[in-house]
């Protein structure tokens, strides 16, 4: 059995990723519109309503945009503490009864035949989680909007074939770009997002247990960041090994990797 794993939209304007095996196909975040969504589905010959289901990593507008309207034709997977996040934000439009709580004490859980596998990450949001996704020996990892990488969430993600990891912002664009000085510090901080050298140093040590061949580098930065600088610094480190490294778009779906 294989896995795909396929990153739908991912930046600051949005993030839907989506996860499926031969039978059970699920969307991590919903950040873009309802209508966007099921556009990108399409091309996989799926829709929301198809879906087994909607894993939210946190409350923020670019993973949640779609949600609102996704809530009424799928179930949604949140921690409890994300959901009532998201409840005080956009409660009022949502479907309520659609929510399934993940379990606090994180072991994982089957959807079909994918075991779904959360863990946190370390971002400013009510309880941000990561996923990790088993289908017979295949294995997918997703790790975004985290400010540092822990030993646990590596152990997390290193047995994955594919993994969709963040290389948000280039630490000198960053820091001599635009932002008001509270938001780069934000953004540089623990609770913040990954850089394209820490992204780099990640992916690094994913690909020396020769099991992780396919690296996806997503939520780059518009402002902060160049897919040819992301690319060209995380590239570096697999040069060697037999892993490929994928950019993700904002607006158009990535190359799909497959687990197997």
């Amino acid at each position: 059995m294989s896995l795909k794993l396929v990153s739908l939209a991912s930046g600051s304007k949005g993030n839907a990723t989506l996860v499926f095996s031969d039978r059970t196909a699920l969307l991590i975040d919903a950040g873009i519109s309802y209508t966007q969504i099921n556009t990108r589905l399409r091309e996989f010959g799926l829709c929301v309503s198809g879906l087994d289901g909607i894993l939210i990593t946190h409350e923020h507008a670019d993973h949640i945009a779609g949600l609102a309207r996704s809530s009424k034709d799928c179930r949604i997977y949140a921690h409890h503490l994300t959901k009532s996040a998201i409840l005080k934000k956009i409660g009022a439009q949502m479907e309520i009864s659609s929510f399934e709580d993940i379990p606090d004490f994180m072991d994982g859980f089957l959807i079909g035949d994918i075991f779904v596998k959360p863990f946190e990450t370390s971002h400013d949001a009510a309880f941000p989680v990561a996923y990790t996704f088993e289908c017979g020996g295949s294995r997918v990892s997703i790790l975004t909007d985290t400010g540092t990488v822990s030993r646990s969430m590596f152990e997390n993600i290193c047995r994955s074939q594919a993994v969709l990891i963040e290389a948000n912002h280039d630490r000198d664009m960053l820091i001599n770009g635009p932002y008001v000085y509270p938001l780069k510090r934000r953004i540089l901080s623990d609770l913040g997002h990954m850089s394209n050298a820490m992204c780099a140093k990640v992916v690094s040590r994913l690909v020396e247990n020769g099991i992780t061949k396919q690296i996806l580098i997503g939520h780059l930065s518009e402002i902060n960041n160049r897919p040819e600088i992301a690319y060209k610094e995380v590239n570096s480190v697999v040069m060697n090994s037999e892993a490929e490294v994928f950019l993700t778009y904002q607006n158009k779906r990535s190359e799909v990797c497959v687990a197997e």
